[in-house]
């Protein structure tokens, strides 16, 4: 397991009030356009769904580690409630959308690459290749080890809660396992959807929204999927397994498999099929569910009482 240094209780500098709005102002750029157009740290998922993983899993907490994780909520230091969350008290959907609000923070940017996990062209089984600055499955190890640490301060506890939260929800979207060739879907071009421009654009975001349904409707939806508080909880390399069998299953049109790899759908930009939205978005939302629900598996044990 990657061992890191905690990160401080609070930010080296105190952010100025212009800078701080300068701050949710890129933020919520990248958070709207992150997804459709190629950037070098692209989201995973959209606001939205990472906020319904961390729903899915509060609704599976047992009521004492709700409690320990309420009281260690308390500890997001006053300059990040300013910067972050505009003075706004921190919600549990909050845990799972706090990684990419802060990617523009300076103090963040050595964890960019934490947020996937990329393999050759081909190769079929998810490895450790391209982790040398660290990835999706490293990070997870990372903050599962970090949250075991008793001793550790509240705010260094609760940043390494709120890492996983983020990590479980990133590993579920299938083009955060996926090749290194073209960054995950980044930089291949689809049409089909207005808003998205790039099919990991589409994953992230647009499969989300094209539902047109409020979040509070869809989360009625996961949590009615049938035998949804059953899923297996496994490993992290397990999930991500799962990621990249789905990712090159040709319903997805990323790529062809072929006896060298699965080679790309296409060398150029090109359009999904008609019923690409009826035919994703059932897979897209199982897996919303699963990462809710094995999230909350390791909430329930990494939080337990001693």
């Amino acid at each position: 397991m990657i061992t890191v240094k905690p990160l401080k209780p609070r930010l080296r500098n105190r952010v100025k009030p212009t800078l701080a709005r300068q701050t949710r102002r890129v933020t919520a750029v990248l958070m709207a356009l992150g997804s459709c157009f190629w950037l070098p740290a692209a989201l995973g998922w959209s606001a939205t769904g990472h906020q319904l993983t961390c729903e899915v899993a509060e609704s599976q907490l047992t009521d004492s580690v709700k409690a320990r994780i309420q009281v260690l909520m308390q500890a997001l230091p006053d300059a990040q409630r300013e910067d972050v969350f505009e003075g706004k008290a921190l919600a549990f959907a909050d845990l799972c959308t706090w990684a990419d609000q802060v990617r523009p923070l300076k103090q963040y940017r050595s964890v960019a690459s934490w947020h996937y996990v990329n393999v050759a062209r081909d190769a079929s089984t998810v490895n450790y290749d391209k982790c040398v600055t660290g990835c999706l499955l490293t990070a997870i190890e990372t903050h599962i080890g970090l949250l075991q640490q008793a001793e550790l301060s509240s705010w260094s506890r609760l940043q390494s809660l709120m890492f996983l939260s983020h990590w479980i929800g990133d590993l579920h979207q299938p083009l955060h396992v996926s090749f290194f060739e073209d960054l995950g879907g980044n930089r291949t071009q689809v049409t089909g959807y207005d808003d998205c421009a790039n099919l990991h654009g589409v994953w992230d975001f647009c499969l989300v929204a094209t539902t047109g349904k409020s979040r509070s409707d869809l989360l009625v939806e996961l949590l009615a999927l049938p035998g949804a508080d059953g899923f297996d909880q496994g490993t992290a390399l397990s999930w991500a397994q799962e990621s990249m069998d789905l990712v090159t299953h040709p319903r997805v049109q990323y790529c062809r498999k072929s006896e060298s790899g699965c080679e790309p759908w296409s060398t150029q930009r090109y359009a999904l099929s008609p019923d690409y939205q009826a035919i994703n978005w059932p897979v897209a939302k199982l897996r919303l569910a699963q990462a809710g629900y094995r999230l909350a598996g390791l909430m329930n044990t990494l939080m337990a009482a001693p």
